[in-house]
């Protein structure tokens, strides 16, 4: 099957943390079906933050009003005691439908564990019913409600970019705000260069008249703390060339960037055995054991 290269910051994230599994997720899970199902392997906090985004989504599409505080503790007791353990089920039964890492690799699942999952999904809902964000998106209104978890594209020279906002909206003063909700405790790598890339859709789309018109924030629901910041011309082109740079990087690995073609041994395995130990595709790396070897294992390795 043959298709187009594209760019997006979890392909970047994913390229950037292993080529193999680079090629696995983007390359051979186009062609093998078994492979396809690990990539969509979710391991617990993956699984909680969907749950939680998954949940917000929901909310922001039916309510255009913060409901009383009783209905929103029911929502979230429904989540939990209803979703998260329909899922659980599912995923013991090994359903295509969803399938939890921790299951197909027979990782051990404490209660504490199990405890620490809903706690975050807990945590993050009612932080989020409390935030400051909610509240402001709400009084402004739908209509000036720019994008809500719309999966869009743009060009960044010949390179198509793909990205998903949480939501984004124009505020009282008509100055655009783009919101990532976050389920995690720390700033990830690439999320400045993510929400950057969001703020690069919005002057392609022209939604501003310049970037000064644009503010992101990253909203780290769990901690609590939202950060919102101001965007210039200079973010922008900065956004632009990293996104540019980042894609030459990954097309150079390919044995016919215009037809998008790779293979598998020009994507090189890393020797790292703890982040091995976690990866969805771990079989296909170490089909002996699955499990990850210590280092200086033979094999196709590079150390990043």
């Amino acid at each position: 099957m043959d298709v187009p290269f594209s760019w997006s910051a979890s392909r970047h994230d994913t390229f950037s943390s292993c080529r193999r599994k680079y090629y696995y997720s983007y390359y051979a899970s186009h062609e093998d079906e078994e492979i396809k199902r690990l990539k969509k392997l979710s391991a617990l906090p993956l699984w909680a933050g969907s749950v939680v985004h998954d949940t917000i989504e929901w909310f922001l599409k039916k309510h255009d009003a913060l409901p009383p505080q009783e209905e929103q503790d029911a929502l979230i007791r429904r989540v939990v005691h209803t979703g998260m353990v329909s899922d659980w089920r599912e995923s013991e039964m090994a359903s295509r439908r969803f399938r939890l890492f921790e299951h197909e690799y027979d990782q051990p699942v404490e209660q504490e564990d199990k405890r620490l999952v809903v706690n975050i999904v807990m945590r993050s809902l009612q932080r989020f019913f409390q935030s400051d964000t909610l509240r402001e998106a709400l009084a402004v209104g739908r209509d000036r409600w720019l994008a809500l978890e719309d999966l869009v594209s743009f060009h960044v020279g010949d390179v198509e970019v793909y990205l998903r906002m949480d939501l984004a909206f124009r505020d009282a003063d008509g100055r655009v705000v783009i919101v990532d909700w976050k389920t995690g405790r720390r700033e990830g790598r690439f999320n400045e260069i993510q929400v950057a890339g969001y703020a690069l859709y919005a002057t392609e789309q022209g939604w501003v008249a310049s970037p000064e018109e644009i503010s992101t924030e990253l909203n780290y629901l769990v901690i609590p703390r939202a950060t919102r910041r101001r965007v210039d011309a200079k973010k922008i082109e900065h956004a632009r060339s990293f996104i540019a740079r980042s894609a030459g990087t990954m097309k150079e690995l390919l044995v016919d960037p215009l037809e998008n073609h790779a293979r598998l041994e020009d994507f090189p395995m890393i020797d790292r055995p703890r982040v091995c130990h976690r990866c969805n595709f771990r079989r296909l790396c170490f089909p002996r054991t699955g499990e990850a070897p210590g280092a200086g294992a033979e094999g196709n390795v590079e150390r990043p």
